[in-house]
């Protein structure tokens, strides 16, 4: 008690009041503090607000070291002005022939780096070139001309090997193959451009089909990746402690633990892909604004290797490493773009199988007990070898595969793909064939019973095989097969007739994987429009704009009053979706086309026309604007433009099936001519020194090279080209009966290009009977049932002939045939009725 008193003496009641004020003051400061911090963090930037573009050195202050490591990156060094510190390839004068055609390369007084070379009509012209496009292992080189169109010229200065060359060595490309330098295909503005520069503007003009292109930055710098940085300057320099508690700390987040959302910043640059609506953002959804190529047959081998020039995204969509969370960053520094744990010898490029050793166990797997190559000097050591083989684009470029596979020579032996194996064991005298590595596998690793390899079922829907339906149905519901090779398994299957195909692809429509789901409703393209609308119903309000903007395409083809009050709502705001999409690739005739289609499936013949005239306004020998063109004026009953729509149509493929034939002829000869003749070969005139040169000599092996097959795929389908516009001519003409004999003549031609058709024969057929021209209507009806002895039309056309020539044996046969087709149809058992009458 003592205490206690001698303690309430020690705190009088003033004393009390001051410690409890002082307490009160304390806790007021506190609360003011934590309302203005909890008011600064609620309200943040405003509503709405939008990031700029505020370039590179707004970045390096506060991120110096990140900086450096981009300083002469492939991303820095993505593009440039041609100057003296950025042009690698010698200008002194050099020379480069291919095929006949000399380019020079040399420096004007004023010091221009320029290029003389063949223009757009074919003749020798002295262009300026303005800007360098990359810098390893090969630098292309830009020309702009006054229309804003930016070019890139054919020869290129290969980097490592110190020469000039053409890219495309093995064929000639003449001023009028779309290939040409000057042409749409060579185009920086559509091809090149959003890859190579950060914030592109396009500005392309339709009106007079000029370009105002525009970009912030002349490479691939940070916004390109992390997004327009204003609103993270803004945030940074703030007094704030918080970042915005609605943006972040506003650029795009790309370390979440989705890794899809990386991969997805990464894909637009390093996919083959489609434009589905501009504007793409890191960050964003990927199948939002693209689309990627599937496995397709011209672009990727049966197994999913790598053929054309596909980048790297289809290829890990594959990979077990791309499903079990591996993400871009995981092999690759992210500013200086080289791969981890590379040294300055290789250039960036992969050093070692620490690269690997970083998730697989390298006691294990970096071991001879695993490769079988136990001398490390040699090839056969280092993982990507055998599980990332490369191939060689643009000449001098080798791009490794993606996918990460285990090499198969079984599949080599059993459907002609390539393996690693035999990428560097080849040699045929010493017994190094496909068969050969199959015994080495399994004597290495045993014979494993595995499922069977996606390989089959896509070689037998691309060759229509026996059974394809079943094998790729089978694929399709497989569990573990990979998004993007059952989406190419469901593309297949839409290009088959039967019901068991029809249901396969249905019962994708709802599958969890957007990739998968778009394939779905690509693959109901030629489904009855009666069956679509229910089944596409949905999918207008998909979550991710490529399934929706694909369905509303496909469903202009049903009338308006068909929609659900809140489908039609769906349908148009997807359908205004798809055409700011095609707007935004308003300098491709193609986009135009997809238009035109469009608004005349909906009626609006007016606008289809307009853009049908868009597309040939910006290219003239675009042929699928110019027939659809005619159809249209068929439709309006303007025959005589249809007419003449068509006729032009004819006219630009023969002259292309013309030039392609020699092109086919000229490149031939070149394979077929001795080594030291080849115009390849003469590319070493233009390297830097005649050591360089010598290295450069090819040797070329008597077969077919890849330019060559794919001329003669272009003329088979150019030649087919011709022979449908023929046959749609003929067809417009024979609704004239004036001009029958004119109908006749086209749709003969239409028979000799596509001798495989049997609906051009039966048409043929029934235009010679009308001109009274019996053999030849009957050998062109016969060959009609040859081609389709099931299709009854043909059939019924044949009884028809032989009754009316009085041949009643004959068309009692076919009669017959006829009932038996369709025993249902009553007019067939009253014509077989009444052939039996008069051929008693």
């Amino acid at each position: 008690m003592a205490i206690l008193a001698a303690r309430s003496k020690s705190f009088p009641p003033e004393g009390r009041l001051r410690m409890s004020r002082a307490v009160w003051l304390l806790a007021a400061v506190l609360l003011l503090a934590g309302l203005w911090l909890a008011a600064d963090w609620w309200i943040g930037l405003p509503e709405g607000a939008r990031a700029e573009y505020v370039g590179r050195e707004a970045c390096a202050t506060c991120h110096p070291k990140e900086t450096e490591l981009w300083l002469g990156s492939d991303h820095d060094l993505a593009m440039d002005l041609a100057t003296p510190e950025t042009v690698l390839g010698d200008f002194h004068d050099r020379q480069l022939d291919h095929f006949g055609l000399i380019s020079r390369m040399f420096r004007r007084e004023d010091g221009a780096y320029c290029v003389a070379t063949d223009n757009r009509e074919g003749k020798i012209e002295t262009f300026v070139v303005k800007y360098v496009l990359g810098y390893r292992p090969l630098q292309q080189y830009l020309v702009e001309f006054a229309d804003g169109r930016v070019q890139c010229l054919p020869v290129a200065w290969d980097t490592e090997g110190k020469r000039w060359f053409h890219l495309y060595p093995d064929e000639p490309i003449p001023h009028t193959d779309p290939l040409h330098w000057t042409g749409p295909m060579q185009n920086w503005n559509y091809m090149c451009a959003e890859c190579h520069t950060t914030n592109l503007r396009k500005n392309y003009r339709l009106a007079d089909n000029t370009y105002h292109t525009e970009f912030s930055e002349i490479d691939v710098s940070c916004e390109t990746c992390h997004g327009p940085g204003s609103l993270h300057v803004r945030l940074a320099e703030s007094w704030s402690p918080f970042w915005d508690r609605r943006l972040g700390y506003g650029l795009a987040r790309l370390k979440v633990p989705d890794h899809r959302v990386q991969i997805d910043s990464c894909a637009p640059c390093h996919a083959r892909r489609r434009v589905v609506y501009s504007g793409f953002l890191p960050g964003d959804k990927f199948l939002d604004y693209y689309l990627p190529e599937l496995l397709e047959a011209n672009l990727y081998h049966a197994d999913g290797q790598i053929l054309d020039e596909v980048y790297e995204y289809s290829s890990f969509l594959q990979s077990k490493m791309f499903h079990q969370g591996v993400r871009c960053t995981d092999c690759h520094d992210p500013h200086s773009t080289v791969v981890k744990f590379a040294t300055p010898e290789t250039r960036g490029r992969f050093a070692d199988n620490r690269l690997c050793g970083q998730c697989h166990l390298p006691t294990k797997y970096d071991a001879v007990s695993h490769h079988h190559h136990p001398d490390a000097s040699k090839r056969g050591t280092a993982c990507v070898e055998c599980h990332m083989p490369d191939r060689h684009y643009m000449v001098v470029d080798p791009r490794r595969d993606h996918s990460f596979r285990i090499p198969r020579p079984d599949l080599t032996v059993a459907l002609g793909v390539p393996n690693a194996c035999n990428g560097c064991h080849h040699d045929a005298a010493k017994g190094e064939t496909a068969p050969w590595a199959v015994e080495h596998v399994e004597k290495w690793y045993g014979k494993k019973k595995e499922l069977p390899h996606f390989a089959f079922a896509l070689d037998a829907g691309r060759q229509r095989k026996p059974g394809a339906v079943d094998a790729l149905t089978a694929l399709v519901e497989r569990p573990d097969t990979r998004a993007i090779v059952r989406a190419t398994a469901v593309a297949l299957l839409g290009e088959f007739a039967e019901e068991a195909a029809r249901k396969a692809v249905r019962a994708q429509l709802d599958h969890p994987e957007a990739l998968v789901r778009a394939a779905a409703v690509r693959a109901l393209e030629s489904a009855p429009v009666d069956e679509i609308y229910p089944l596409l119903g949905p999918r207008l309000s998909d979550p991710v704009r490529a399934v929706r903007i694909e369905a509303a395409r496909l469903l202009t083809r049903l009338p308006g009053s068909r929609f659900s009050e809140m489908d039609r709502a769906a349908f148009g705001r997807a359908l205004d979706e798809y055409v700011v999409g095609q707007q935004a690739l308003s300098d491709q005739p193609g986009s135009h086309l997809n238009l035109g289609v469009v608004y005349g499936n909906l009626g609006r013949l007016a606008d289809a026309e307009r853009e049908y005239q868009a597309a040939l306004n910006i290219d003239p020998h675009f042929v699928p604007a110019r027939i659809n063109l005619a159809m249209l004026y068929d439709q309006k009953q303007d025959k005589s433009q249809a007419e003449k729509q068509f006729r032009a149509a004819i006219e630009i493929l023969r002259r292309q099936v013309a030039d392609t034939e020699r092109q086919a002829k000229a490149t031939a000869a070149a394979m077929a001519a001795p080594s030291a003749s080849r115009p390849a070969a003469n590319a070493a005139s233009a390297a830097s020194s005649p050591a360089e040169a010598s290295r450069y000599v090819p040797v070329f092996a008597a077969r077919p090279s890849a330019s060559d097959r794919s001329l003669q795929h272009l003329l088979e389908q150019l030649r087919q080209q011709l022979g449908e516009t023929h046959y749609s001519l003929g067809l417009l003409l024979a609704e004239d009966e004036k001009r029958l004999a004119d109908a006749a003549e086209m749709l003969a031609v239409a028979a000799n290009s596509l001798p495989g058709n049997a609906r051009v024969h039966y048409n043929l057929g029934l235009a010679r009977q009308r001109l009274g021209q019996g053999k030849a209507a009957e050998e062109a009806l016969i060959a009609a049932c040859r081609l389709a002895p099931s299709d009854p039309d043909y059939v019924h056309a044949l009884t028809v002939y032989y009754s009316q020539s009085g041949d009643w044996g004959k068309a009692r046969v076919c009669a017959e045939q006829l009932v038996r087709l369709a025993p249902a149809n009553p007019a067939y058992r009253a014509l077989l009725e009444l052939v039996q009458r008069q051929g008693r």
